[in-house]
C-alpha cells in the first residue's frame, strides 16, 4: 500500500474537498457455491440495473474516501434440462472505498461494502416464488474496481466478491457475485 500511495498521482480536487455523485448503470450478477449440479445444467449471469449516490472527501491529493448508497438488482439463472430457473435478490447496498488516484482522474477502488436484501426472488418458468426466507438478510462483500473521471463525469467499473453466502442451506450454498458498471457525475460541495 506504501508503494502505491508513494506513486499515486494528484487529482484535480483539493485536499479537503468533497463531492456529491449521483449514478446509474448496470450490473451483472452471477453465482458461485456448493449445490447438487446435474448434467446439462447451465449457470448464466443475470443483467440488472445500479443507481445510488456516493460521497468523496479527499483526504491527501491522491487519496479519496468514498460512502455510498446503492440500490443494485442482482441475481443468476440457470437451465435444467426444458426449465429455466432465474433468481432476483435486491439489494441496498452501502460501499466503504479508499479511492487512490494512481494517475491523475484514474483512481483504483477497494474496500468494503454491506448489502441489505429487500426482497427474493425465484421464476421457475411461469411460476413465480418469494424465497425472502431462505436467504441472508445481510451480506458483505469486497468491491476492487477501477474510475476515471472527465470533466466531472466518472466512469466506474468494480467487481464485488461476497465473502458471506447469500443462500446456506443443505446442497444450496451460494454466494452471490456483481460486476457493474456506472456513469455519474460529480457535484463539489
Amino acid at each position: 500500500m506504501m508503494t502505491i500511495a508513494g506513486q499515486a498521482q494528484s487529482t484535480d480536487r483539493e485536499t479537503g474537498a468533497f463531492t456529491l455523485q449521483p449514478k446509474i448503470g448496470a450490473g451483472f450478477g452471477y453465482v458461485s457455491g456448493d449445490w447438487v449440479k446435474e448434467p446439462g445444467e447451465k449457470k448464466q449471469a443475470v443483467a440488472g440495473i445500479v443507481l445510488g449516490v456516493e460521497g468523496e472527501y479527499y483526504a491527501a491529493k491522491w487519496l479519496g474516501i468514498a460512502a455510498g448508497v446503492n440500490y443494485a438488482m442482482q441475481g443468476w439463472k440457470f437451465n435444467y434440462m426444458d426449465s429455466s430457473v432465474l433468481t432476483r435478490l435486491n439489494y441496498l447496498n452501502i460501499p466503504l472505498t479508499a479511492n487512490i488516484y494512481i494517475v491523475k482522474r484514474l483512481a483504483l477502488k477497494t474496500g468494503v461494502q454491506f448489502g441489505f436484501l429487500l426482497n427474493a426472488k425465484e421464476r421457475i418458468e411461469d411460476v413465480n416464488v418469494d424465497i425472502k426466507d431462505g436467504c441472508k438478510k445481510f451480506c458483505v462483500s469486497i468491491p476492487v474496481g477501477l474510475s476515471y473521471e472527465f470533466d466531472n463525469f466518472v466512469l466506474d467499473a468494480r467487481y464485488n466478491f461476497a465473502i458471506k453466502k447469500v443462500i446456506d442451506m443443505p446442497y444450496n450454498s451460494k454466494r452471490s457475485h456483481l460486476i457493474q458498471l456506472t456513469l455519474g457525475y460529480k457535484f463539489e460541495l
